[in-house]
């Protein structure tokens, strides 16, 4: 079985590959938080994190195994040790997985979208910020900062700065939740960026596993007293398993190791837009708002997301 390890590219710019995988990334991801609303008003959200990231496991397991591709040593011996794979997967299931996956479910029920749109935006911020101290090739520069400061701003614009009135009051601690998840999340790229190389597919799939393995009993005890949910709500788990966090998972290792945690960032301040366009989809129109907030957020990108020849 193949399972040699895949080196860390250090390309000078980001390639249409790069961005066509974080694009990918976006639409998995920005259509989540729709089934997300949706799986959450009828089942516990510990209950909907450990359901999507069990269905995510098991999809990955399968393609690894498709793959030809083998998982590190999980049982321990003194001729056999546990690969040390397997820590570096702990601490990104449960900082990218478990954790923000269960703050942002709950925060979501009783937040409006667009507010959580703008909370989540912190992410790409903190990001940059860390990866200047913690990830070689990714220090910040006056371009890199102004960049994603208008991304942003673009998300502020996007959602409406009426959204920004909805801070504090009695809702103050579900926006902590959202706020803390974001920040997960960055410390989770950033972590993953330093981990030895190994390949998006199985890395994905032991985070995943040790993500749900730690949500499991969280998750089947909200479960106790909770009547049979409707078809929408289990398909809507099912969506977010396969596509968001099964899919996603692979990808996000993959971009990661890339094209760095700064760049994958991004995403953030793509996946309003995505939620935006899907709302035309159903007929909804389009103020003047999203295209000035569209050119400020390309205008972002253009800044934040190519890397300049001395990084």
């Amino acid at each position: 079985m193949n399972t040699e390890p895949v080196a860390k590219a250090n390309s000078a710019h980001h390639s249409f590959y790069d961005w066509s995988r974080l694009l990918i990334l976006v639409l998995l991801w920005g259509t989540a938080f729709a089934l997300l609303k949706t799986a959450v008003s009828e089942i516990p959200p510990a209950t909907v994190v450990m359901g999507r990231l069990w269905i995510g496991a098991v999809m990955l397991l399968i393609w690894v195994k498709f793959r030809g591709y083998a998982m590190p040593r999980l049982i321990s011996s003194k001729e056999k040790p546990m690969d040390r794979l397997w820590l570096w997967f702990m601490v990104l299931g449960i900082t990218g997985g478990t954790v923000p996956f269960a703050l942002i479910s709950w925060g979501q029920k009783s937040l409006d979208s667009a507010l959580v749109g703008i909370l989540m935006a912190i992410m790409p911020l903190a990001t940059v910020a860390m990866a200047h101290f913690f990830v070689a090739g990714e220090k910040m520069n006056v371009r890199k900062l102004i960049g994603f400061t208008i991304g942003f701003i673009g998300v502020v614009v996007l959602m409406g700065p009426a959204a920004l009135r909805g801070l504090g009051g009695h809702t103050f601690i579900a926006q902590i939740a959202v706020i803390l998840g974001a920040l997960f999340y960055a410390v989770q790229t950033i972590i993953a960026r330093n981990m030895p190389p190994v390949r998006p597919s199985v890395a994905a799939a032991g985070l995943l596993i040790c993500a749900a393995l730690v949500i499991t009993p969280f998750g089947l005890y909200a479960a106790m007293d909770m009547p049979i949910p409707g078809l929408g709500a289990q398909v809507s788990v099912l969506g977010l398993g396969l596509g968001a966090t099964g899919l996603g998972g692979i990808l996000l290792m993959a971009v990661i190791r890339d094209a760095g945690p700064s760049f994958l960032s991004l995403s953030n301040y793509l996946m309003p837009l995505v939620a935006v366009f899907v709302g035309i989809s159903i007929g909804e129109h389009l103020g003047l708002n999203v295209w000035i907030a569209l050119f400020i957020i390309l205008t972002g990108l253009v800044l934040a997301g190519f890397r300049s020849k001395s990084s």
